[in-house]
């Protein structure tokens, strides 16, 4: 404005007007210039901000690419109280008849089991809930008497309403979990290893259809040496022929049922592997703790389980 105004007054003195003052028509064209000057101003002032929006949207986009399991953040706790019905109903299987007869009553085929499971005797259903989704789980009791007792006593204690980390998942072998805490001082009593069923020895690690030994969705125990049974278990993430191949230890007491469930196996998040919380951190550290999250912030959790449904079936 002031070279405008500078102007404007030498335009004044060429026509024999006195500096010190403005004629009404040098006035208006003082204003009109400024208004356009305006104008200008902010239009690219608009532009230079639009611009900048853009740049860093596209930054943003390239620098913090979605997560492709979990957010960074993961209120445990939270996510219970959302997920967790507390009635059964938060699994698709609430009943025995939701079950096909291949998952009530299995047998070896050319899809699943190495050989005949035990049949008969109490058999449970049980639902789960993790933070990627639930879990139905077949509990057999004539597939490992001790080890579906323990189990079960843990569900119905509420054990894993305490919402458990899974602790040690490993790509295309198996997901163990068990350990949170204080809580973890219960069922640490070894229990003694039930008969196995799997035939066991390089020999039987798949049979002539290629069904492979230990088959993805089966449940059985960690431990760390015959006899060693007590509150860690495992769920195959893929089949595997080498697990219960020579660990009396590794006995099935139950398995994943349901497409829903295998989809919640799948995605589990692995990226930690062998590397993920110690039984000795898990020992001091339950779920709540400020120290799993911040160095474990993608792990997943077993956030509850419960007993939905149940029968006895007879022993032929």
């Amino acid at each position: 404005l002031h070279t405008i105004m500078a102007t404007v007054k030498g335009i004044g003195k060429r026509k024999g007007q006195r500096s010190s003052g403005l004629s009404s028509s040098a006035w208006i064209g003082v204003l009109l210039v400024g208004s356009i000057s305006l104008m200008i101003l902010m239009a690219t002032w608009f532009s230079f901000s639009l611009s900048v929006t853009t740049t860093t949207n596209q930054n943003d986009g390239a620098a913090h690419p979605p997560e492709p399991d979990l957010p960074k953040e993961r209120p445990g706790a939270d996510i219970a109280k959302e997920t967790d019905t507390g009635d059964g109903e938060s699994c698709p299987f609430s009943s025995m008849s939701d079950l096909t007869d291949e998952e009530r009553y299995p047998q070896a085929n050319k899809y699943r089991h190495i050989v005949d499971p035990p049949v008969g005797g109490n058999v449970t259903l049980v639902c789960c809930q993790t933070t990627k989704g639930p879990w139905n789980i077949v509990v057999h009791e004539r597939w490992a008497p001790l080890g579906s007792r323990r189990f079960l006593d843990m569900v119905q204690d509420g054990y894993f309403n305490n919402i458990v980390p899974l602790m040690r998942c490993v790509k295309g072998f198996l997901c163990q979990f068990g350990l949170n805490g204080k809580a973890s001082n219960k069922y640490r009593s070894n229990l003694q290893d039930d008969q196995q069923w799997l035939p066991g020895g390089p020999n039987h690690r798949k049979n002539s259809l290629g069904v492979k030994r230990f088959q993805q969705g089966y449940f059985s125990y960690a431990g760390a040496g015959p006899n060693t049974r007590s509150n860690q278990l495992f769920v195959a993430l893929e089949d595997s022929p080498f697990l219960a191949g020579g660990s009396p230890w590794e006995v099935v007491f139950g398995e994943l049922v349901g497409s829903h469930s295998f989809n919640t196996l799948r995605q589990i998040y692995t990226g930690y592997g062998e590397k993920g919380p110690s039984q000795g951190f898990l020992h001091k550290h339950d779920s709540s703790s400020p120290e799993l999250k911040k160095e474990f912030p993608l792990l997943d959790f077993v956030i509850s389980c419960r007993v939905v449904a149940h029968e006895i079936q007879p022993m032929e």
